[in-house]
């Protein structure tokens, strides 16, 4: 075997040590055609023959910079060709509105994901090194970050992985050199109108040359030091999410009660980790957000609302607190006799002809109905304020108070079907039944109605119902 360059021996000894890739494994390498991207193809090129990887690069043209876009995919089909590598390429179309940098992020990384897809690639690596660490870490501690965003740049996550995370850009710079790499360097790097660029170029240069010599080593270890602390954290706060949150098909449930037995740091902690695990489009959330959530789950009283974004919503029942990112919403349809219908994740509804029953368990889960609803059009809607039901036995009840009295979580009660014909709500599905097209021991033919709900909701309406 061909022995390896000092770099390549560096790397092999961190993909060793951190288990980034396996032998054997299918790798999309991201070339940008910059430096660190094409040293890291080389590099991995290099380790390939040792562990059976078949390599595949990708270049994303983000057509934002025509001219050197140009120079950068045809220098990126340049070193596949040299290397007998696959190259997968695509020119996006970035739109010119809010923060251009992010959204470009967002739709390379799609791109390799899809294409990792397609080739059944294992990983996706990137060529993000030591000083790029040093440089996040720094710019997030200048922005007031906490302990999860002092971990930086993770060296592991989903399908990304970044075996250069140890490496310098010096010794990444040295083995370009030694090995007469051609590179692309893109000049609005170093555009200091842009935060990074000037903690790059201006702020790190001048505190390398003011006695911190290692100030790149110092903030990537800082790095190190606060990914194991977190992932000591995250151990037992994951322990404490597994006794606390339930996840059910419309969201999640929290013990109210065990919920209020933890201290109030702990709670704040608790939601981060709640977020970062289960909801990754708020998990950078502000610590006034997520205190001023926690003030809200440690006082608020049975049915009131927090709305902490658009489609998150937290609701407070007597010993639970549902959260949910948005329910389906039934629309008011007309229900086909002997059909099943999903009404919304949590509650369906199923019409069959079980022929004339000898006898029943009286049940508002399961009614019987004259089949003159065969004849007649019948509808599921959801609810609305001021309708009224006229239960058995009873004279007229606004459907908001039946709902009330059976106990039917706040989360749901506002999305909860009823059963109409063109005059009259003849059942609210679990709850209570009308006194229209009732059904006696004479009755030859009659429909059946029956309502299957998801279980912690069925649990709590059972126990509250007596009709």
């Amino acid at each position: 075997m061909t022995e390896w360059s000092d770099l390549a021996q560096k790397v092999h000894q961190h993909i060793t040590e951190e288990k980034l890739l396996a032998k054997g494994d299918r790798i999309l390498v991201a070339l940008s055609g910059g430096r660190d991207s094409v040293a890291l193809l080389y590099v991995l090129h290099e380790l390939s023959v040792a562990w059976k990887w078949t390599l595949i690069a990708a270049h994303v043209n983000h057509g934002l910079r025509p001219g050197d876009d140009v120079s950068e995919s045809l220098l990126c089909r340049h070193i596949a060709h040299d290397l007998g590598l696959e190259l997968l390429e695509e020119k996006l179309s970035i739109p010119h509105n809010g923060n251009l940098e992010q959204t470009a992020r967002v739709m390379r990384y799609d791109s390799l994901e899809k294409w990792a897809f397609e080739k059944q690639c294992r990983a996706i690596v990137t060529g993000h090194h030591l000083d790029d660490q040093a440089e996040t870490v720094f710019y997030r501690i200048l922005k007031g970050s906490g302990l999860y965003g002092l971990t930086g740049i993770h060296v592991s996550r989903d399908k990304i992985r970044r075996p250069l995370l140890t490496i310098s850009r010096e010794e990444i710079s040295t083995y370009c050199h030694t090995h007469g790499l051609v590179y692309a360097d893109d000049h609005s790097n170093r555009d200091e109108t842009f935060i990074r660029n000037r903690i790059r170029y201006s702020v790190i240069p001048y505190l390398k040359k003011n006695g911190f010599s290692q100030v790149s080593h110092h903030l990537a270890r800082l790095a190190e030091s606060a990914s194991i602390s977190r992932k000591v954290l995250e151990t037992y706060l994951q322990k404490d999410l597994d006794s606390l949150v339930t996840e059910t098909s419309s969201g999640f449930v929290i013990d109210r009660v065990r919920w209020k037995s933890f201290d109030y740091e702990t709670q704040v902690l608790l939601l981060k980790e709640f977020f970062l695990i289960h909801n990754p489009a708020v998990s950078h959330t502000s610590r006034e957000s997520i205190r001023r959530l926690v003030h809200f789950l440690n006082t608020a009283e049975k049915g009131q609302i927090h709305q902490m974004t658009e489609n998150l919503t937290w609701v407070v029942d007597h010993e639970t607190i549902h959260i949910t990112s948005g329910i389906d919403k039934g629309k008011n349809l007309i229900w086909i006799p002997g059909t099943t219908v999903q009404w919304t994740p949590w509650i369906t509804l199923e019409w069959d002809y079980p022929g004339t029953p000898a006898g029943w368990d009286r049940s508002s889960f399961e009614e019987f109905f004259t089949d003159d609803l065969i004849h007649i059009k019948v509808y599921i809607q959801e609810w609305s304020s001021g309708d009224r039901m006229d239960p058995m036995g009873n004279s007229k009840h606004l459907v908001s108070d039946l709902l009330k009295d059976a106990g039917v979580p706040a989360v749901i009660r506002s999305h909860y079907p009823v059963v109409r014909t063109d005059k009259d709500i003849i059942w609210i599905p679990g709850i209570r039944r009308s006194d229209k097209y009732t059904v006696s021991q004479n009755t030859k033919n009659c429909v059946r109605l029956r309502c299957t709900l998801q279980k912690e909701y069925y649990d709590i309406i059972r126990k509250k119902s007596h009709h």
